[in-house]
């Protein structure tokens, strides 16, 4: 007769029901880690955009009189380029943006956009408020825009592509600074 009695003991039907339980436990910390890692990065990425979205806009006039109350904490400035205030000073494009009769000061550390390069081009910035005297076309400022983001505006493309028909293309939109007290300097 042969013994056909396994060399190794079976485990007893307890055990494999115990591994079975083992084996679940495992994919269930396996599903609830994924889980978790997925809730986190969501929460992440919902925060960084809530971030982005809570910088709240301000027109250069109004960010000028809310100047206080802004601090030192980052918000987007609108205003148009003033086309004459511009220049490059040590990769730093130097600039003036202006909206009511009120100019800013701005220091823009990251190369601007292709069409920076338009007449009064209406642009909003992104920065805080900086400490430092500055002379503007409206007169002598405590603060300056530190800005590292910049986003331009289409303008009337027919102006665009039809500059020679135009009287002066070069010229503040229409009535755009007729109520301010001072002049504003032409290329």
């Amino acid at each position: 007769m042969t013994d056909l009695s396994p060399r190794r003991p079976l485990g007893a039907p307890g055990d494999r029901a115990a591994a079975r339980r083992q084996l679940g436990r495992q994919r269930k910390a396996v599903i609830v880690t994924v889980v978790l890692v997925l809730l986190i990065a969501g929460g992440a990425a919902t925060v960084a955009g809530l971030r982005n979205a809570t910088l709240f806009f301000r027109n250069a006039d109004e960010a000028i009189a809310a100047r206080s109350e802004l601090g030192d904490r980052r918000f987007r400035l609108q205003g148009r380029v003033v086309p004459a205030s511009v220049a490059v000073d040590g990769g730093v494009t130097v600039f003036e943006v202006i909206h009511n009769c009120a100019s800013v000061s701005v220091r823009h550390t990251v190369d601007p956009p292709d069409l920076f390069e338009s007449p009064w081009i209406p642009v909003v910035l992104e920065g805080r408020w900086v400490a430092g005297d500055v002379v503007t076309v409206s007169g002598a400022d405590t603060h300056f825009f530190a800005s590292d983001n910049m986003l331009v505006k289409h303008t009337n493309e027919y102006e665009a592509a039809n500059a020679d028909r135009l009287d002066d293309p070069a010229a503040p939109p229409e009535s755009f600074l007729d109520d301010c007290p001072f002049e504003v300097p032409r290329l």
